[in-house]
């Protein structure tokens, strides 16, 4: 069985807009709930409040997207989403060590992995709340596999 991750398409239907550049189709992507993980709720506001209940983070631009396909994807990309990732964290993010920027983009991607067990081509979104138990983030299917898929 093919390993399916999640990869950036062009929404489908009425888009809401999203502030600053948002991630390129055909870039792989992760939920990236750490950009959200220590907000206050209530400081997310506008375009920035559509980003965090909706969007995606794809792997390259390091910009949000609002839905994704699930596609095959060969552990050499596995392998340099993680490096990518890792990489971001340790910049962007400023995690400590490069230890702890490569199990943070482990996990990102583990969840993203499981977030990608439906067929190649279907179209997912990305529903986060902040809930009792913390953030919580639910992937819905837009729109399943085409026939051709």
């Amino acid at each position: 069985m093919a390993v399916r991750f999640p990869r950036v398409v062009s929404p489908q239907g009425k888009i809401p807009r999203l502030a600053g550049p948002q991630a390129s189709p055909g870039e792989w992507a992760v939920t990236g709930a750490f950009r959200y993980a220590h907000r206050d709720p209530a400081s997310l506001l506008g375009r920035e409040a559509t980003a965090f209940g909706s969007s995606w983070l794809g792997i390259g631009s390091f910009a949000p997207a609002l839905q994704v396909e699930t596609v095959p994807i060969a552990a050499s990309d596995l392998d340099q989403v993680a490096r990518m990732l890792a990489a971001y964290l340790l910049d962007a993010w400023e995690v400590p060590t490069p230890e702890l920027a490569v199990e943070l983009a482990r996990e990102e991607i583990g969840f993203a992995l499981a977030l990608a067990e439906h067929p190649t081509g279907t179209i997912l979104a990305l529903r986060r709340e902040f809930g009792e138990q913390g953030l919580m983030e639910r992937a819905r299917i837009v729109a399943g596999p085409s026939p051709a898929s």
